[in-house]
């Protein structure tokens, strides 16, 4: 456990972190990923584009924010734009929906919004780790989670460049 006086300090600087003028190269910039990798990765062109890259360049973040006590605020801080992107995403609607078949479209939207409340979910769950200061193992594991929704989310709500 965390003592209170430590872990109101790391949320202040999360909340410092949130506040703060983007630095050059934040991790959180979709465009400065593709710019890295020779612009082979577009930026999405929807809304809910948008904000699952912001998610999956929050998690390549956690991924070895996790790993490292010291970099506790920064992790929590992605964890707060990440928990953000998936509250903005639950009422939009995936690109392939004018292709569910009518009868299915109401089971696909509930399944979407039920994924992204899971997601939502598991974030807060590693945002409670973080807080109460758990054992490193703990938040790979919970960090773990996460990422395991990643696969099963993309292959039901989105589509290849060839339609499939």
């Amino acid at each position: 456990m965390v003592p209170r006086s430590t872990g109101l300090a790391l949320v202040a600087g999360a909340l410092a972190a949130l506040l703060a003028p983007p630095r050059a190269g934040a991790p959180l910039d979709p465009t400065q990923d593709a710019a890295q990798d020779g612009g082979q990765e577009e930026v999405p062109d929807t809304e809910l584009g948008r904000q699952m890259t912001i998610v999956e360049d929050g998690l390549r973040l956690l991924r070895r924010a996790v790993r490292k006590p010291e970099r506790t605020a920064e992790a929590l801080a992605t964890l707060a734009q990440c928990e953000g992107a998936v509250v903005a995403s639950k009422s939009q609607r995936p690109a392939m929906l004018p292709r569910v078949p009518e009868e299915e479209r109401e089971v696909f939207l509930r399944d979407f919004r039920l994924g992204q409340v899971e997601l939502l979910e598991a974030l807060l769950a590693l945002e409670r780790g973080l807080l109460e200061g758990r054992e490193v193992e703990e938040l790979k594991a919970l960090y773990k989670a996460i990422a395991a929704l990643e696969d099963p989310a993309h292959e039901r709500f989105t589509e290849d460049e060839d339609g499939g």
